[in-house]
């Protein structure tokens, strides 16, 4: 009897040790500590130092046991990258054993590109202080990169080789003049006239234009000086370097490649790189000839005692996913590059969780192709160029991508490159952007290129702030992008643009076929556009929307029929429809019926059960009386918020369906209260 208890407390033993081994052989953890050691094993008790260890550490354990999931715990600290973190479809998972890298537990571990700046001194350069405006004499700091290792300086005009100042955690701003806004030309002087615009404005091929301050005088002196601005037309901006400055004539020379528009008289300008306008707190210069920074700190900062950083990291990505699966990244904080942030190409099922991504000098994420990737629970900001850029799926052939980006925060995006530089540019069929926040920008919230995107519970604001002719939403030329869904989005405070205006939705050269339901549009409008802003595109459905205070609930800008045919049969529109995908196929004609009658009732769109508040217009440039208008009931406010207009039992008494308020607007995103 003793025997056979032991054999059968044996075989016990034995059952749970399998047992044991399988469960543990399912979860592969590896541990990654800023003060671990790439020698060690990377066990808990071991942890590794750096990610390039710990993806060594992954592609071991798939070799010995595939059917495992592994997760890489990152712990607090500051992880310095000098080099992009890629991982392959060798270190993938599947959907039942993925690879998550994650910080630990309540961990923020900061990956960053930036070195710090010591060594601080007072400037006593006599020469170089003779420069400097009387205010900035004694206040600004200067010190030598080499100390910090810093051998590559950039270019600080060129996307992706711009390298950025921090203090604090906040950007520094390139020396320049004025310190805020724009001056404005005087007369161009180019020798070859260009033609006048469909607005009559005239302009020349060279950049040669006059000035009327004579502080630019001193710019003479400057080594190397850039200018920002708009040169014709005011949506389209970019920096361009001077070839010379004649101070007699007060003329500034531009150098070759010229700006494609030309340019014209009183554009907008404003120069950059320029050490004598060194004149406020927080702005900054670096010599490239001596390697010497100089800075004028913000008030109250002791040099010595502030977190002080410079980008360097340049190489276009810090983290790239080539053709992966099933890995997720979560709640890890990437910073301070002169490139961009992730890229995502190809392979499936792959998201970006709960992450923060900040001060980067291009971009945010990348998603090209694969399909169903995602991000969510993101905080995206401080970016010179755009946010997020997601391309998928099969157009032609209407298969979806199924990427999408929820709950996620995209701010103070497009602050080098001021135009077309979107928080989200959706290119591809079949996405979805639901529950997240975009604000701060001098253009567009989202451009979107492609069929079948669902846009909805957003909260979209302060956009379109410095541009022209735009829309915190943009779509543009391609009558063939169908079934886009803009539904519950919150729009508000888009208010700027300079001559045609500013747009909460904007649906630009012959853009058809999209439904706008269920919107607040706030405070939207300005110029010659309203909260909607309709140009020569027909089909457009506009319903059970609430307009509050907005110049105009809808705008529109009619083409006529003999303008819509000949735009139709133009090389350009023939490739879009018939090449780049068929409008004809029995996959467009069954999904988007209204293509049957594609070269009829041009410019005729429906807006119906929209209510409008406190808007100075009902519609505007409706003068041929082309659109169906049902139920669009005008109220005064009285004192009443936006929100109160979305009582059901308001919106029921003017016959219009709910609009789920509450529900706008990112949910438990980690990074914002």
């Amino acid at each position: 009897m003793k025997h056979i208890m032991i054999k059968t407390v044996s075989l016990l033993i034995l059952i749970l040790c399998v047992f044991t081994f399988e469960c543990n052989s399912k979860n592969v953890e590896i541990y990654v500590s800023a003060k671990g050691n790439n020698a060690n094993s990377g066990m808990k008790n071991s942890p590794v130092k750096t990610l390039e260890k710990a993806k060594d550490l992954i592609l071991k354990s798939r070799q010995q046991e595939k059917e495992s999931k592994i997760t890489v715990f990152i712990e607090d600290g500051i992880y310095p990258l000098d080099k992009p973190f890629v991982l392959t479809s060798k270190e993938s998972g599947t959907e039942k054993y993925p690879v998550v890298i994650k910080a630990s537990g309540e961990a923020k571990p900061v990956f960053t590109g930036s070195r710090e700046l010591k060594k601080w001194q007072v400037l006593k350069d006599q020469a170089k202080l003779k420069k400097l405006s009387v205010g900035a004499k004694s206040k600004v700091y200067v010190t030598e990169l080499k100390d910090a290792g810093i051998t590559d300086l950039g270019n600080p005009i060129e996307p992706g080789k711009r390298p950025e100042l921090f203090c604090n955690g906040d950007l520094q701003t390139l020396a320049r003049w004025p310190n805020s806004d724009f001056a404005k030309a005087g007369l161009v002087k180019g020798q070859t006239q260009l033609p006048p615009t469909f607005k009559n404005r005239k302009g020349t091929k060279e950049g040669i234009f006059e000035y009327s301050d004579n502080r630019q005088n001193r710019w003479a002196d400057e080594k190397e000086v850039y200018l920002g601005g708009y040169w014709f037309w005011d949506w389209a901006d970019e920096f361009q370097k001077v070839s010379k400055i004649d101070t007699l004539l007060k003329t500034l020379y531009l150098a070759e490649p010229y700006h494609r528009y030309g340019y014209k008289d009183s554009l907008r300008y404003f120069g950059v790189n320029l050490f004598c306008e060194i004149d406020e707190p927080g702005e900054w210069y670096l010599d490239r000839t001596d390697g010497q920074l100089y800075w004028y700190p913000p008030v109250g900062v002791n040099p010595e005692k502030a977190q002080v950083t410079l980008s360097v990291f340049n190489a276009p990505f810090m983290v790239e996913l080539k053709n992966c699966s099933n890995v997720t990244l979560q709640g890890l904080t990437f910073q301070e590059s002169r490139g961009s942030a992730v890229s995502i190409a190809d392979g499936k099922n792959c998201q970006i969780k709960d992450c923060r991504f900040q001060r980067f000098g291009r971009d945010g994420i990348h998603i090209a192709e694969g399909s169903g990737h995602g991000i969510s629970g993101c905080l995206i900001r401080t970016l010179g160029f755009r946010g997020i850029e997601m391309k998928g799926g099969d157009r032609k052939n209407l298969v979806a991508a199924n990427h999408f980006i929820e709950n996620t925060v995209v701010e103070h995006f497009s602050l080098f490159k001021r135009t077309y530089e979107p928080a989200v540019y959706l290119d591809g069929c079949g996405m979805r952007v639901a529950n997240n926040r975009f604000r701060y920008s001098s253009s567009s919230a989202m451009r979107l290129e492609g069929n079948d995107f669902t846009i909805e519970y957003n909260e979209v604001s302060h956009v379109v702030n410095e541009s022209d002719d735009q829309g915190a939403l943009d779509m543009w030329y391609n009558p063939s992008y169908r079934g886009v869904v803009v539904r519950y989005n919150h729009w508000s405070d888009i208010t700027g643009g300079t001559h045609s205006g500013a747009a909460g939705v904007r649906l630009d050269d012959m853009i058809s076929g999209v439904l706008i339901y269920g919107n607040i549009f706030e405070r939207v409008g300005s110029a010659m556009f309203g909260g909607v802003q309709i140009h020569g595109g027909k089909d457009n459905l506009v319903e059970n929307n609430l307009f509050f205070e907005c110049l105009a609930a809808v705008t529109f800008h009619r083409w006529g029929e003999e303008r819509w045919h000949k735009e139709l049969d133009t090389l350009a529109i023939r490739k879009k429809i018939f090449e780049e995908v068929d409008i004809l196929s029995p996959q467009y004609q069954s999904k988007y019926p209204e293509l049957k009658t594609i070269r009829e009732n041009a410019d005729v769109n429906t807006v119906k059960n929209n209510l409008i508040v406190d808007c100075k217009n009902q519609f505007l440039r409706n003068k041929m009386g082309v659109q169906i208008l049902i139920n669009n009931p005008v109220l005064q406010s009285d004192g009443k918020t936006a929100d109160a207009f979305c009582a059901p039992e308001i919106l029921d008494k003017y016959g219009l369906q709910p609009i789920p308020y509450q529900q706008i607007g990112p949910k438990n995103n980690p990074w914002i209260n």
